[in-house]
């Protein structure tokens, strides 16, 4: 049996989520040397996006000797429309709630070319900014 979706229906979904509960993101990327190389001091703004921030679980499991311990990490995501995403790369930034996030990859949903997933990485200090890119 083939089960037909209604792509449009589901595109007016996240359209009318964004309008209500939607933040405006503003990505920045920085600027490069004479060398290629990224400034980490100037930046320019690659483009503004209105996103739905969630998080996704992930399990990492620690093995020593005899015992295995599994954590939890929270993966912060934000979902949007695919066709906003077309100018974003891996290695750009968003500032969210004071805390800065590194893109780390795009996903397209169910490869309809109409929803996209933002997979994001906390920057934490100043050390992992600067050996990042």
């Amino acid at each position: 049996m083939v089960k037909l979706i209604n792509t449009k229906f589901e595109i007016y979904k996240l359209q009318r989520e964004l309008k209500r509960n939607g933040i405006s993101c503003v990505f920045k990327r920085y600027t490069k040397n004479e060398f290629g190389e990224p400034d980490h001091v100037h930046d320019n703004i690659v483009c503004e996006i209105k996103c739905l921030y969630h998080e996704q679980n992930s399990n990492i499991q620690i093995t020593t000797g005899e015992t295995t311990q599994v954590r939890t990490k929270k993966i912060p995501m934000l979902l949007c429309l695919y066709e906003d995403t077309s100018l974003l790369r891996p290695g750009d930034f968003v500032i969210l709630n004071e805390k800065k996030y590194k893109v780390t990859g795009i996903v397209n949903i169910q490869e309809w070319n109409l929803i996209g997933d933002i997979s994001l990485e906390v920057v934490d200090n100043v050390i992992q900014d600067r050996l990042s890119f």
